[in-house]
């Protein structure tokens, strides 16, 4: 690891390494799905084992990727604060990979995981998942139970469970926006005090907002991301903060034990996580280059559900490594094509649509 450089200039730069902490964090959720769908033995994962009951592993890891996001999406914002642009942006980020994993894990499931068969492809409700998924359920706040599942495919189990937390996080894109669009302040300065006054109105007023965005651990975790890139210029992570992080999870982990009889806390846990995920992710780590340039873990989140659906139909008893192994097996071929065929492709191509608006 080399001499920390600020925050800004790091993910300002192509030489960081966020796209592997991202990498790590959907492996981990992977991991925390693998010890949920294994059919051999009842129990967690041995890292969630180490945390509960305060935590587990793929909540942990949730709550890295919503840090991360709000760094990365208020910068997309305070970079061009333009209401369309933004939005055209973070649909092409997240919509053409998410509408091609449901097209192709929902026509798999329908053909072999249900008593129609191919047949099943002629009822319009397949198509209406696929559709109302990829458009993130126009954001609404209450889905209906019924749009996450089709009868009879795959015993009737929710297709992908992993999406819940991807529609707030497209609620949270819309919270940038209108919050950005509100500024009354230089950007900078206004999107740090309205971070810091929703983070504290998260805490004191839990009804604000709760019929929209209001997923409290999720949005005050989003918030910090955003609070995180207003200070990015003064701001260094290196191994500092987070062997500090550390000491104070030791420290308050003496009381705690005499109170709770648990060593850990939710606020304790996450603060070492992020301040290590920040750190690595702020680093150059050279012989990762290949990291830098593409970024495969959105498809391995989106498509591990499903394909694990469809192992835990196929395969006898399975334990938590063997469903991890061919979980990964075929996500992580599903993921390179993902981001070469799909993801990228769009990206670069509305990227050069709104530069040439821009110049016209």
């Amino acid at each position: 690891m080399q001499t920390p450089r600020t925050l800004a200039s790091a993910i300002d730069s192509n030489d960081n390494s966020f796209n592997l902490v991202r990498l790590i964090a959907a492996l981990l959720v992977l991991l925390f799905h693998a010890g949920e769908h294994n059919t051999l033995a009842a129990g967690p994962d041995p890292l969630s084992a180490l945390m509960l009951p305060v935590a587990d592993i793929g909540a942990l890891a949730v709550d890295v990727f919503f840090v991360l996001s709000g760094l990365f999406i208020t910068q997309s914002w305070m970079r061009d604060p333009d209401l369309l642009r933004f939005t055209v942006r973070r649909a092409a980020r997240l919509v053409p990979g998410l509408l091609v994993c449901l097209a192709l894990t929902t026509v798999v499931a329908v053909i072999w995981f249900s008593p129609a068969g191919l047949a099943g492809l002629a009822d319009p409700a397949p198509w209406r998942y696929i559709v109302n998924g990829a458009m993130l359920h126009w954001l609404v706040y209450q889905i209906p139970p019924a749009e996450l599942a089709l009868p009879g495919v795959l015993g009737g189990a929710a297709l992908n469970g992993s999406l819940w937390t991807v529609y707030w996080e497209g609620r949270m894109y819309v919270m940038v926006a209108l919050i950005g669009a509100a500024a009354i302040l230089p950007m900078r300065r206004w999107m740090m005090v309205m971070s810091l006054l929703l983070a504290l109105a998260a805490f004191q007023f839990p009804t604000v907002l709760a019929g929209y965005i209001w997923e409290a651990r999720l949005w005050s975790l989003f918030l910090c991301g955003m609070l995180l890139q207003t200070l990015a210029a003064e701001l260094r992570i290196g191994m500092r903060p987070f062997v500090v992080a550390c000491v104070l999870l030791a420290l308050n982990s003496t009381r705690w034990l005499a109170l709770e009889h648990q060593a850990l806390t939710v606020f304790g846990v996450n603060l070492v996580a992020v301040t290590l995920a920040l750190w690595v992710g702020s680093s150059r780590l050279l012989r990762w280059r290949h990291l830098q340039r593409h970024d495969y873990s959105y498809a391995i989140y989106i498509y591990h559900w499903p394909v694990m659906l469809m192992l835990k139909a196929l395969l006898p008893p399975t334990g938590i490594w063997l469903m991890l192994a061919a979980t990964l097996a075929i996500v992580l071929p599903l993921s390179v094509f993902s981001w070469h065929c799909v993801e990228a492709p769009a990206l670069a191509y509305v990227r050069g649509v709104l530069a040439r608006r821009r110049r016209s």
